[in-house]
């Protein structure tokens, strides 16, 4: 049976009450690291191992770790390598699967793996009412990925496939909210993988939304940038995935932990 904590875990910030969780990411794809860009991936060319980088990562004090299964050559996924990663770690994994996972037989070969959480992707998201019929049944060990592209139209969601789109944000979760969703990833997918600044409008806007717990992804480049979005911990954010950062030595986990922890998290949030 899956682990999953029975109390956060974390750094806390100054305020009272206020928790912030990290999640250092591990991408896989073809059996090595690769770092997610916009709709495509590349390679990490010097922590290749999946058990390696995820094995440092709770070496350096981390609760949680953040496993995606990207595409493979034929579309697919390997959960093969989901489990050596999960089997290999004694801490909470958090397992995406970037494409694929739509349908009942698939879901439970993934929770089958021993993942404390599966978070349905950009697949799931083009069939909200299986979406909705999945965490009614499966409650916390299911959150929801939400992949935002900024348009003229609005926020979309990036859908499976280079450049699809499965539908409004707003709309997508409010039918995902009257279900319970406990949980959402949202990652502005022009910023992921950039090392451009995160956008903290719109992780703002989207904890203004709703009440389930949010974790931000998507373009945290410094300590500075993880503080301004651990800021946001009273506004509804929980936590922060960080993923290129930590492989492209801007700092480590354990530099991040520490400035998190000691951090003053405001009760406004660092713009406007």
């Amino acid at each position: 049976m899956p682990r999953i904590s029975q109390a956060p875990v974390g750094a806390q910030g100054a305020d009272a009450g206020t928790r912030f969780e990290l999640f250092p990411s591990v991408h896989v794809a073809g059996g090595r690291v690769v770092h997610l860009v916009g709709d495509g991936h590349i390679a990490e060319l010097d922590r290749s191992d999946p058990v390696e980088a995820a094995l440092a990562f709770q070496e350096q004090g981390a609760t949680w770790l953040h496993l995606v299964m990207a595409e493979e050559d034929d579309g697919g996924f390997d959960l093969g390598q989901a489990r050596r990663v999960i089997e290999a770690v004694s801490v909470d994994v958090q397992l995406m699967c970037r494409a694929g996972v739509n349908e009942e037989s698939v879901l439970e070969q993934v929770l089958s793996t021993g993942c404390a959480r599966f978070n349905l992707g950009r697949s799931a998201l083009t069939n909200l009412p299986w979406c909705a019929e999945v965490i009614a049944r499966h409650g916390e060990r299911i959150g929801v990925s939400l992949p935002v592209r900024l348009t003229d139209r609005g926020p979309r969601l990036a859908g499976p496939g280079r450049g699809t789109d499965a539908g409004d944000l707003w709309q997508t979760l409010t039918v995902l909210d009257r279900a319970g969703c406990s949980r959402y990833v949202v990652t502005d997918v022009s910023r992921e993988g950039s090392l451009s600044t995160p956008n903290l409008e719109l992780f703002s806007e989207v904890c203004g939304r709703t009440d389930a717990g949010v974790l931000a992804a998507g373009g945290i480049a410094t300590l500075d940038d993880l503080w301004a979005v651990a800021a946001l911990a009273p506004h509804g954010v929980d936590g922060a995935l960080i993923g290129r950062a930590l492989y492209s030595g801007s700092f480590t986990l354990s530099q991040a932990l520490a400035r998190v922890a000691t951090s003053t998290v405001n009760s406004h949030p660092p713009f406007g």
